[in-house]
């Protein structure tokens, strides 16, 4: 027995988006759950893409330069497949015991014997930031004329992929003492299912991890091809132990054939007794191996069932969750709008009473305007009173002023002035009048 099993899994690609999922894939441009960030740069590109082209741009340049599409002679058919993928690995209990240099040589000469050459080969990267090592080999399927032709390489039947996987083990797995898998078995590496039919084959109870979640909304949860590289060394582990029970088994059929003789007397009774008791504890063991086997296929239908109602109410979940984030945002803006108006209202109350406002100052300016011609007719008045008073002083009529400035202090203001006017004329000469400096010069 090897010291683990070979695995070679194949996978179409039918388009360029598909090809540039496998290049963010591949070279490590997208997040990856089991890798290790830290050991990504030990990944070695074994051939293939030039630097600094994507997997696009190479499977355009070989189309292009191919002798059956270029100059636009034919057109890439709609069901064609562009590319093929190979995932080539070996189970985690080889890690160590693998001369990993020499084992990436054989793969590419085995890649490039059995499909078309090296030319073919578009890409080819060792991943070593996992927990096993593997290589991602992009094969572009190009017969002799130049054209997509998958058939050629990989079509036809099953039969077709057996023969491949037996040249596979014998190319590159014997050489590493690996082991291939079963011919004819269920178990593939596509999705979760298969790996639920190779638990099935499996003779002891095992613990498998559960699909991972991820934190956040928008994130996705692990993918059945990132849960399947995690599990497929515990899975791998089991189907060996499983394969040394058959063995075993082959050996108690053999004891049977044996018990079958000794009922014919072939052998003595005591020894026949002997072997008849062992078959007995035998069959014990088949039973407790049945139960367990049992234990694994109930396990994987329960985590089977988990995964897929995860898968299917994974959407429901988000939705409700955005569902619920964009009506709070719907209270949120309500609420801005509402404050908004608010705002507005008290905004133009304020613009309304700052024009009342101003007006009023307008109007109390004007008045001031007014109040303030009559203070100084006010003070006119005073002045002349002042003169007058003088004058008549001097001349020993004072009395006059004495009554008319009652009669301005009860209001009888211009006919007193019209009074002293009279007086002052009569009572000064006109050249001394005019002689005598304005009143308003001397203020």
């Amino acid at each position: 027995m090897g010291i683990a099993k070979e695995i070679c899994r194949i996978e179409k690609i039918k388009s360029v988006g598909a090809l540039g999922g496998a290049y963010q894939h591949n070279l490590r441009l997208k997040n990856i759950t089991n890798a290790d960030e830290a050991k990504t740069s030990f990944n070695i590109e074994l051939a293939g893409r030039l630097p600094g082209k994507s997997y696009v741009d190479c499977f355009h340049d070989k189309i292009n330069s191919s002798p059956w599409y270029e100059n636009g002679n034919h057109k890439i058919a709609k069901n064609a497949v562009y590319a093929v993928e190979f995932m080539l690995t070996f189970g985690g209990e080889a890690n160590g015991n693998i001369d990993i240099d020499t084992w990436c040589q054989d793969n590419m000469k085995w890649l490039s014997s059995h499909f078309g050459g090296s030319q073919n080969v578009l890409s080819a990267i060792l991943h070593l930031d996992e927990r096993t090592p593997h290589i991602h080999a992009i094969i572009i399927p190009l017969d002799e004329k130049g054209k997509l032709n998958y058939t050629k390489y990989l079509g036809g039947s099953k039969y077709r992929l057996s023969e491949l996987q037996d040249s596979y083990h014998t190319e590159v797995g014997q050489l590493h003492n690996l082991d291939r898998g079963l011919k004819g078995s269920k178990a593939r590496h596509q999705d979760i299912d298969n790996f639920y039919s190779m638990v099935n084959e499996a003779v002891a109870p095992i613990t498998l991890p559960e699909p991972q979640q991820k934190a956040g909304l928008f994130k996705k949860a692990e993918t059945a091809v990132e849960y399947q590289e995690r599990i497929v060394p515990i899975v791998q582990h089991a189907h060996s132990i499983s394969v040394s029970k058959d063995k075993e088994n082959e050996l108690l059929k053999k004891r049977i054939a044996n018990i079958e003789h000794l009922q014919e007397g072939v052998v003595p009774e005591d020894v026949y007794n002997k072997i008849f008791s062992e078959l007995q504890d035998t069959k014990k063991q088949l039973e407790e191996q049945k139960k367990e086997t049992l234990f694994c296929q109930n396990w994987a239908m329960e985590a089977q069932k988990k995964y897929d109602d995860l898968d299917r109410t994974l959407p429901e979940k988000i939705s409700t969750a955005i569902t619920k984030a964009t009506a709070a945002l719907h209270t949120v803006l309500d609420n801005q709008k509402a404050n908004y108006h608010k705002l507005k209202q008290d905004f133009d109350r304020l613009l309304k009473d700052y024009t009342s406002l101003q007006t009023k100052h307008l109007d109390i300016q004007e008045k001031y305007s007014s109040l303030k011609k009559k203070s100084d007719h006010i003070q006119e008045l005073e002045y002349d009173r002042e003169l007058m008073y003088a004058v008549m002083d001097n001349n020993g009529v004072s009395h006059i002023y004495d009554k008319h400035k009652r009669n301005i202090e009860e209001g009888f203001i211009m006919s007193s002035r019209l009074e002293i006017a009279k007086y002052k004329s009569r009572h000064q000469p006109h050249s001394q009048h005019s002689q005598t400096p304005h009143r308003t010069q001397s203020r």
